[in-house]
């Protein structure tokens, strides 16, 4: 009787699935999995003879004893030896070379599947005996090898790469029994693609020589181009995890940071480099990334009120921070007129169009004038702010050092000049500093600008100076010092006129920095835009003074930038400087003032003398501030203002002039 279509279909269908599912079992017979792993040399049935002596008497036949309190792996066949191994590599010996022997009696088939009850079908089929985990992923090695020290172990990694793998998915191995029942096992990925990472193969040894064996066999295995296998001495105590984490960044453990030492490497090469180690396809973790990490795991080590204790300290600090950008937004505004009026780029350079036009009207022969003033009209429409502060920097420091020394002092700043010469008289000559003076002495006799002889010895490899000796040796100091504090007051100079970058505190500044702090930085003169906070940015010897400059302050009233009203041995306050702890920002600080204590709180009398001081920072007129300018020392160091004569020991290198 013929069958309609759809019944045609439907038994085609069944008869498919019917020889899948016979298939499938026919699959597990032992009959099968005997033949699959049977080892035949010369006709002789060599895995046979190794299972009678591996255990005699066990068969195909024998039925399995299921226990349910361990892992199906070791479920054995009745009378089998509980600790037999299911592998066993090269297991013949000469009569069959590299041939390894799967014992086919310890391999699930159709004799245990036939046979489970439910609940050890359930028990077989529970996820949690298949889910592959590492063994080593809370293993560190933290003691030295006996015998070894300063060792603490090796490793021998294996990269294979980071790809996908099992794509399309192989799938679990799976049973279906006569009654519907279906028997699955093995690692649940197979199921599904999953990534193959690059620290996935590592195994730890506590030998070397057995680190040494694993690494050559490792080698054997490598089937595929861009693979290596490496072998580590471990110097530092190392997590396993910590290793596999780094390793899986496509990169070797490193010896300044893992105390990884690679006895050995070997790779498979890339094309057109056969042999050559792996080539990393992703860069290492950068800093940054290091210290997310790390700030992760410290966070996660935290107990809950540390925790909270940790985000009320934050919240305050950026409420702290967010106070600051508010007032460096305000001095930024209050910076601007300092840029157009009286630190101008513009304006110098148009000054210096105009002194040498000047000089053309005044001798209209001088054709190497003319030709100057040509070429700055030229170029100066054309100049960038850096081509300006350069030609500023050539030209400005070194016509007019002392009145550039001047003008940089009435900011309120220890010039870099100050500093070196201060160091130059007070620091006693290096024995290097001996010795370039001695050859500048050889120098001059030999081309004879000197012709008296200072005989200097050495005694012990030490040079010992006489009174004219360390004379002549201070001169040379003085000199050497002068010229690289005037260079770098020249650098301060130019960034004065940079009006690119406008200094400030960075809101999240919590030390001083060269004399500045939130701490203790005068928030008047900091909010009108004063004092010179490039941070570390200010050259070499710039230092905020610990007490306003006589300089800054004389500047201050003659820009009518502080008021002072004249009067004789007694004042009364006129101006009251607002202290740091009037923004909310600190609290009650002991230093919260101090910027204002020192020579700003000074009445200054009519013969230029202190006869007292006043608490709020009073000061006098003009012309009697600037008696004080003429005398203001730093930590008993006589200023810039009174070292014109120590000058003449440098020569400007632009000009020549002392």
């Amino acid at each position: 009787m013929a069958r309609s279509p759809e019944a045609e279909a439907r038994y085609k269908a069944y008869q498919k699935k019917y020889h899948a599912e016979r298939n499938a079992r026919a699959r597990y017979s032992y009959e099968r999995l005997e033949k699959a792993h049977r080892v035949v040399v010369n006709g002789k049935d060599l895995s046979a003879e190794l299972m009678q002596r591996r255990a005699p008497g066990i068969t195909g036949e024998t039925p399995w004893d299921k226990d349910l309190t361990v892992h199906p792996y070791k479920w054995r066949r009745q009378g089998m030896p509980k600790d037999l191994t299911r592998y066993v590599s090269n297991a013949f010996g000469d009569a069959a070379p590299y041939e390894s022997f799967t014992d086919p009696r310890m391999l699930f088939d159709c004799t245990l599947f036939d046979n489970m009850t439910d609940e050890e079908i359930a028990y077989f089929n529970d996820e949690k005996h298949w889910v592959i985990e590492r063994p080593d992923t809370d293993i560190t090695l933290k003691n030295e090898l006996e015998g070894e020290p300063g060792v603490y172990g090796y490793l021998v990694h294996v990269n294979r790469g980071r790809k996908e793998v099992n794509n399309p998915p192989v799938g679990r191995p799976r049973y279906k029994r006569k009654d519907g029942k279906e028997l699955v096992w093995d690692d649940p990925r197979l199921d599904a693609p999953w990534w193959q990472e690059c620290g996935d193969y590592l195994y730890v040894y506590l030998n070397e020589k057995e680190a040494r064996d694993a690494f050559k066999q490792q080698k054997m295995r490598l089937n595929d181009l861009n693979q290596e296998v490496r072998l580590y001495r471990l110097t530092k105590p190392i997590s396993i995890s910590e290793a596999r984490a780094w390793l899986n960044c496509d990169h070797p453990l490193r010896e300044e940071k893992h105390g990884a030492i690679t006895l050995d490497a070997f790779g498979t090469g890339q094309y057109g480099r056969p042999g050559a180690l792996r080539l990393p396809q992703q860069p290492a973790p950068d800093e940054d990334e290091q210290d997310r990490i790390a700030e992760e795991e410290y966070w996660n080590s935290l107990t809950p009120e540390e925790q909270q204790k940790t985000l009320d300290d934050l919240e305050y600090y950026q409420a702290l921070e967010e106070k600051r950008r508010q007032i460096n937004k305000e001095r930024c505004d209050a910076m601007e007129p300092m840029y157009t009026e009286r630190f101008n780029i513009d304006t110098y350079m148009a000054s210096e169009l105009a002194k040498v036009e000047a000089e053309v009207e005044a001798d209209p022969n001088d054709e190497e004038a003319a030709e100057w003033a040509q070429t700055l009209r030229d170029a100066i429409p054309k100049m960038t702010l850096d081509d300006k502060l350069k030609y500023l920097g050539e030209n400005m420091y070194w016509e007019d050092p002392d009145g550039c020394e001047e003008l940089l002092r009435t900011l309120n700043i220890i010039t870099p000049y100050e500093t070196q010469l201060r160091l130059a008289y007070v620091l006693d000559p290096s024995q290097w500093m001996i010795e370039h003076a001695v050859n500048i002495h050889k120098a001059k006799l030999k081309n004879g600008t000197e012709t008296k002889k200072l005989n200097f010895r050495r005694k012990g490899g030490q040079y010992h100076l006489n009174e004219e000796q360390e004379e002549y040796v201070r001169n040379i100091q003085v000199n050497d010092f002068a010229y690289e504090g005037e260079h770098r007051s020249n650098e301060l100079l130019q960034m004065v006129y940079d009006n690119e970058w406008y200094p400030c505190l960075e809101a999240d500044q919590h030390e001083e920095i060269n004399g500045f702090s939130w701490d203790t930085i005068n928030m008047d003169d900091y909010r009108a835009g004063r004092l010179l906070t490039f941070g570390d940015a200010l050259p070499d010897g710039a230092i905020a003074p610990p007490h306003d400059r006589i300089e800054y302050l004389a500047d201050l009233v003659k820009r009518a930038k502080l008021t002072c009203r004249p009067s004789g041995s007694a004042l009364k306050p006129i101006r009251t400087w607002a202290p740091w702890k009037s923004s909310g920002l600190t609290g009650n600080s002991p230093s919260s003032s101090r910027r204002r204590t020192g020579v700003s709180s000074l009445i200054i009398g009519k013969n230029g003398r202190t006869v007292s001081r006043a608490p709020c920072g009073t000061v006098s007129s003009p012309k009697h501030l600037a008696v004080m300018t003429m005398r203001s020392t730093w930590n008993g160091a006589t200023s810039g203002a009174s070292q014109t004569g120590k000058r003449g020991l440098t020569r400007c290198p632009t000009t020549g002039s002392r």
